[in-house]
Parts: C-alpha cells; structure tokens; sequence
C-alpha cells in the first residue's frame, strides 16, 4: 500500500508541460492529491507532497489538525498575480456535520515541481530568507 501510495505522490511533483514551465492541469492534480492525503490523514504523505521545506513533516501535521482532515468535499479557484505563484482558495464541506471549509493556500513552482508555502510559525524560515518583520516588532 505505502508503495501505490508513494507512486502516486511522485506522480504530482513535477510539470507535464514543455521546458519544465507549469502546467496548470499538474496543479490541479497536486491539490487533488493534497485533498486526498488530508482526508485519509495521512501525515507522511503529506509530507512527501511538502517535502520540498525542512520541516514538511511537522508542517504536514499542522495543515491536517487545522483543517480537521476527514470528509473534504473540496473545489478550488486560483489567481495569480507573480509569474510561478498563485493563491489558490479551497471550499466547500468538512466533517461528517459537513462544516464549511475555507483555506487560502499559497502554491509555487520552483524547480520543475509544485510547493505549498509552510504554514506560518511551523516551519523556519530558509537561512537566506528577507526578515518581513515589521520595525518595532
């Protein structure tokens, strides 16, 4: 099973469109998997699909204990205002009492394959990254 599982997550790494540019379509399946791993709460295969930042396990633990994994009934909508960037709204219902459900996520590619950003305070930042404190914080 973790082997038909691990293929499935390698599937939604990477672009399928040309010179490694992405490709909307790969997005969408990257998320279905995100939805997919949040309703089976499968930590380390959430992980895997974060992987990409040095905390993902941790982080992966996060996202499914905030958005209560289990039940997702899930669409999404997307906007882009970076070139490689884009927020991208999740909706829909949770739960067996079908709670609303709305997640705003930020999804990157970065090096031929689909990131999520790290939720805040859960994983550090990388050691090259701009201090976005603000003065007098």
């Amino acid at each position: 099973m973790s082997a038909l599982c691990a293929a499935l997550l390698s599937g939604c790494g990477g672009g399928h469109g040309s010179g490694g540019e992405p490709d909307l379509a790969d997005q969408d399946r990257f998320l279905r998997e995100y939805v997919r791993v949040l309703n089976d709460s499968d930590q380390d295969g959430l992980a895997r699909l974060l992987d990409a930042h040095p905390a993902g396990a941790q982080d992966a633990k996060a996202r499914i204990a905030a958005y209560g994994g289990k039940d997702w009934d899930v669409s999404w909508s997307r906007v882009s205002e970076f070139s490689g960037m884009w927020r991208v709204t999740l909706s829909g219902t949770a739960g067996t009492d079908r709670a609303p459900v709305r997640v705003t996520e930020t999804v990157t590619w970065e090096d031929e394959h689909w990131v999520m950003t790290p939720l805040d305070g859960v994983v550090p930042p990388p050691s090259g990254a701009a201090d976005t404190t603000p003065p007098g914080s």
